[in-house]
C-alpha cells in the first residue's frame, strides 16, 4: 500500500500542470466512456445486486447499490456540471496592498492526495474522481465489497479516460473486498493528506480510531423536521412526505418529525394518511397516537436516536420551539435540520440555535445534496466542521495559501 500511495502522490504533481482545456478533454472522454459502456456497467452492477440479494443486504443498501440507465444519466449529468464549473485551483481572492506596497492575496490550491472510503454506492467512484480532477487532487478510492464489480468497471472507465493526458494513477480504485488494504492505507500520513469516510457507524469509528492523517467524516444523517405552531398546513404535509418518502435510504431523509402541540390537531390526520399510503411505519408518541386515526407503533426511547435509512418515521409532539431545539441538540447528527414556519422570528431563532451542516426553512431536507446545491456532485456531506461543513464540492477540496508580490521590500 505504501508503494501505491507513493505512486499516487508522485502522479498528483502532474495535475498541477493541467489547464482547463486539458481537463475538459478528460471530462469529455469520461462522459463518452460512461455512455458507451452502459450495458457493461449494468451487467457488472447486476452481479453485485445478485450477490446482495443472496446475502440479504438490507433494502437501503440495495437501493444505494442499484444502478440504472436513469442513474447513469444522473452520473453523467454530474460530470458535465463539474466540467462546466469555473476553475477554482490557482484563483486569487481577498487581495489587498499593505503600507509597504506589498500585494497580499490568497490562492486556492489542492489538498493533495485524498483517501476516500465508502460503502455501497458505486456512483461515488465517478462523482469523487470528477471532483478530484477538477480540484487537481489525486484520489484513492476504496469502496465496499458489496459494490465490487460495479466499482471495478467504473474505475477502469475512469482510468481509460485519464491515461491519454496524465498518469492514470491520479485516480486509483482499489479492490473492494480487502480490509487489509484499508488498514495499511490509514497509517500512511506522509503520503496521504486526508481521509474522507462515508458509511455506517462501524466504518466511521474504525477510521477515526486508526487513521494517522486528518479525517473529514460523512457521519450519520439523523435529520429532523419541526412543524411550528405558525406553519402553513399544506406546505408542512407536503414537506414531511417528500423529506421522508422521496427516497428513504439516504442520509438527508428525515428520521424524526417534531410537531408543535398547537398545530397537531390541524396536521396529524393528513400527515398520517399521506405517509401510511406510502407504506411508512409511524412510531409515535402518546399525544400523536391519541389524536390521530391509524395503525401506529408506540415510539420507544431508542427511536429518537435511530437513523432508520428505511421507510420508518418517529413522531414526537413538543410544547414549544425551545423543546424542539433541545431535542435536536440532544439527538441530531449535525447533518440536516428543517423548520416549517411562517413566523420569521421563530425561523431566525431556529437558525441561530440549531447546529447542522445545512438548515432548511420551509424546504425539504432532501436538498442537502451536492448536485442540488450546484456542486455537480459531492465528495461527501461533512458533519465534522473541519475542514468543511456540509456538501464537499470542488472548492471544499482545496485549501488556501498566501501569495505576497513585492518589488524588493525588506522587513526592518
Amino acid at each position: 500500500m505504501k508503494e501505491l500511495a507513493k505512486t499516487v502522490r508522485k502522479a498528483s504533481k502532474q495535475l498541477l500542470k493541467l489547464n482547463k482545456e486539458t481537463k475538459d478533454l478528460i471530462f469529455d472522454d469520461l462522459i463518452k466512456g460512461l455512455d458507451s459502456n452502459r450495458k457493461l456497467i449494468l451487467e457488472k452492477n447486476q452481479l453485485d445486486l445478485d450477490e446482495a440479494f443472496k446475502n440479504d443486504l438490507n433494502k437501503a443498501m440495495v437501493d444505494r447499490l442499484k444502478l440504472s440507465d436513469e442513474r447513469i444519466d444522473d452520473i453523467i449529468k454530474g460530470v458535465k456540471t463539474i466540467k462546466d464549473q469555473p476553475e477554482i485551483v490557482g484563483s486569487f481572492y481577498d487581495e489587498f496592498t499593505n503600507d509597504l506596497g506589498l500585494r497580499v492575496k490568497k490562492q486556492r490550491v489542492p489538498i493533495g492526495v485524498i483517501l476516500m472510503i465508502f460503502e455501497s454506492r458505486p456512483n461515488v467512484v465517478v462523482d469523487c474522481a470528477a471532483l478530484a480532477l477538477k480540484s487537481s487532487n489525486a484520489i484513492i478510492l476504496k469502496g465496499g465489497k458489496e459494490a465490487k464489480h460495479s466499482n471495478e468497471i467504473l474505475g477502469q472507465i475512469i482510468q481509460d479516460s485519464i491515461s491519454k493526458y496524465v498518469d492514470k494513477n491520479v485516480v486509483s480504485v482499489l479492490a473492494s473486498d480487502s480490509r487489509e488494504q484499508l488498514n495499511g492505507l490509514l497509517s500512511l500520513k506522509e503520503e496521504i493528506d486526508v481521509v474522507v469516510p462515508r458509511g455506517g457507524h462501524g466504518l466511521i469509528n474504525h477510521i477515526f480510531e486508526n487513521a494517522k492523517m486528518p479525517v473529514i467524516a460523512h457521519y450519520q444523517g439523523l435529520c429532523h423536521m419541526y412543524i411550528d405552531s405558525d406553519a402553513d398546513i399544506e406546505k408542512a404535509v407536503n414537506l414531511v412526505e417528500n423529506a421522508k418518502t422521496q427516497r428513504t435510504g439516504v442520509c438527508n431523509a428525515i428520521e424524526t418529525l417534531l410537531i408543535h402541540k398547537d398545530i397537531l390537531p390541524k396536521v396529524n390526520d393528513q400527515i398520517a394518511k399521506r405517509l401510511l399510503a406510502k407504506g411508512t411505519e409511524l412510531r409515535v408518541d402518546e399525544k400523536f397516537s391519541q389524536a390521530t386515526k391509524g395503525d401506529f407503533v408506540a415510539a420507544k426511547d431508542e427511536d429518537w436516536s435511530t437513523e432508520y435509512l428505511d421507510n420508518i418515521l418517529s413522531i414526537k409532539t413538543v410544547d414549544s420551539l425551545d423543546e424542539a431545539i433541545s431535542h435536536i441538540d440532544e439527538f441530531g447528527s449535525n447533518h440536516s435540520e428543517c423548520i416549517v414556519s411562517n413566523n420569521q422570528e421563530n425561523c431566525e431563532t431556529f437558525l441561530r440555535s440549531v447546529d447542522a451542516s445545512c438548515v432548511m426553512v420551509n424546504a425539504s431536507t432532501r436538498f442537502n445534496d451536492g448536485g442540488q446545491l450546484g456542486l455537480g456532485a459531492e465528495l461527501g456531506i461533512s458533519t465534522t466542521k473541519l475542514h468543511a461543513y456540509g456538501p464537499m464540492g470542488v472548492e471544499q477540496m482545496t485549501t488556501s495559501r498566501y501569495v505576497i508580490v513585492g518589488d524588493g521590500q525588506i522587513r526592518s
